[in-house]
């Protein structure tokens, strides 16, 4: 079994990474943009010796915010070493708090307002009727199916009254018309983890929502005069939110992921990919599957073992205790 990242072990490992990868000349610089410098931006190690530089920026570095630092060091200045340290202390939460979840469209893309922007709370106000939003607090489960079969029941008028097993269809077929219909890998993919949920103890997994919004431009491209728009990607094909703030997604790729009227394209495959560093780099898992592999048979079992070993590798390597 691998052995525990302890804290100080990867602050000592940022340490040495910084101290070997920038001269005297270029540390402060490379601590300004890992957002550890000097307030004052002070360009020289004032006597220090770049070890003592180090230590003493990494002081006013917490240990919750320890592995973010260490994802930037590797996004920055590359690091197998701190990369396989990552890596064994399993998934990391997300930053920022969950508010707000539009999910699950049928339409035209939502119109929202916020009448509380500082609390960043929203109301869709046009087209409210072919989208789902889900604005209740998240427990130390995440949003499992047990939790939003209930909110279901509660906020759908024809839902009010089934019992669970009632309820978890009549939800499950309103999320299902929300799958792409000329893309039968998606729906291969939200098949095969209905089936797990319809077994005993499947209302304590993970809900995986179709057609996320995780970002939103309140503007079409038709609003812009067909220029594209400021964010790319706008909706994820599953996302699901586990416990310790873990949010996961995952994606079915189809041609237009890797290519463009029908030619590859590297160009759609750059923004793909960047997209995926973005995600990563604010707390999100990320995890693709290639339509064509989803059409091959033994498609089923390909999703059942991803999910047996993705549940089993993070409830055997969930966050270590910082205390």
């Amino acid at each position: 079994m691998t052995e525990p990242v302890r804290m100080e072990q990867l602050r000592e490992l940022v340490k040495q990474e910084l101290v070997r990868k920038a001269t005297g000349s270029t540390l402060p610089g490379v601590c300004q943009r890992l957002g550890i410098g000097l307030s004052d931006g002070m360009g020289h190690l004032n006597g220090y010796s770049k070890g003592q530089y180090v230590r003493e920026r990494l002081e006013g570095v917490g240990d919750r915010e320890l592995p973010d630092l260490a994802r930037r060091v590797v996004a920055q200045l590359g690091s197998d070493e701190i990369e396989a340290m990552l890596g064994r202390m399993g998934p990391r939460g997300a930053s920022g708090e969950f508010r707000n979840l539009i999910f699950a469209g049928i339409g035209p893309k939502p119109e929202i307002v916020y009448p509380d922007a500082v609390g960043n709370h929203l109301r869709i106000v046009k087209y409210a009727e072919f989208w789902l939003l889900y604005d209740k607090p998240l427990t130390s489960e995440g949003l499992t199916w047990g939790q939003l079969r209930d909110w279901w029941r509660v906020t759908e008028p024809a839902a009010s009254g089934l019992d669970d097993r009632q309820a978890s269809s009549h939800l499950w077929g309103r999320l299902k018309q929300s799958l792409a219909g000329d893309s039968p890998p998606e729906h291969t993919f939200f098949a095969a983890y209905a089936r797990r949920l319809a077994k005993p103890g499947g209302a304590g997994l993970p809900a995986m929502l179709p057609q996320v919004h995780l970002h939103y431009d309140p503007y079409t491209k038709t609003m812009r005069g067909g220029r594209p728009g400021r964010l790319t990607r706008e909706r994820m094909d599953f996302l699901m939110l586990l416990p310790n703030g873990v949010r996961v997604v995952l994606e079915v790729d189809g041609d237009h992921h890797y290519s463009k009227n029908g030619r590859p394209s590297p160009r759609v495959y750059a923004d793909m990919v960047r997209e995926d560093r973005n995600l990563r780099l604010a707390g999100y898992e990320v995890y693709r599957f290639g339509g064509y592999e989803l059409t091959q048979p033994g498609a089923d079992a390909l999703i059942d073992r991803f999910f047996d070993d993705f549940f089993a590798g993070f409830s055997s390597s969930s966050p270590q205790s910082t205390g």
